[in-house]
């Protein structure tokens, strides 16, 4: 499994055209948080990773594993840049 390196990249996370590129990149399990992702980065931003997948129908296990995919030391980290690109975006 190749990981992703995006995890400095915060505006990238809020576009769906960046989640699209990667999609073929991701393992069957994790296609549904990335397409979570895709249209509800803020729930990334503020849930937990217990929430997320129990929105996505998968375990908190894969959560973190989507999160080493996309190049983070763990889920707080990916976190983290979520909340930065939604507080970008909304200043913009």
């Amino acid at each position: 499994m190749q990981t992703v390196s995006m995890k400095a990249d915060g505006d990238a996370f809020l576009s769906k055209a960046f989640w699209v590129s990667i999609h073929r990149d991701l393992p069957q399990r994790l296609d549904a948080l990335a397409r979570l992702a895709a249209e509800r980065p803020d729930v990334f931003a503020f849930e937990s990773s217990q929430k997320i997948a129990e929105r996505c129908n998968v375990s908190q296990t894969s959560v973190i594993r989507f999160a080493h995919h996309l190049g983070f030391d763990g889920f707080a980290e990916m976190k983290q840049v979520f909340q930065q690109g939604l507080r970008a975006a909304a200043q913009k």
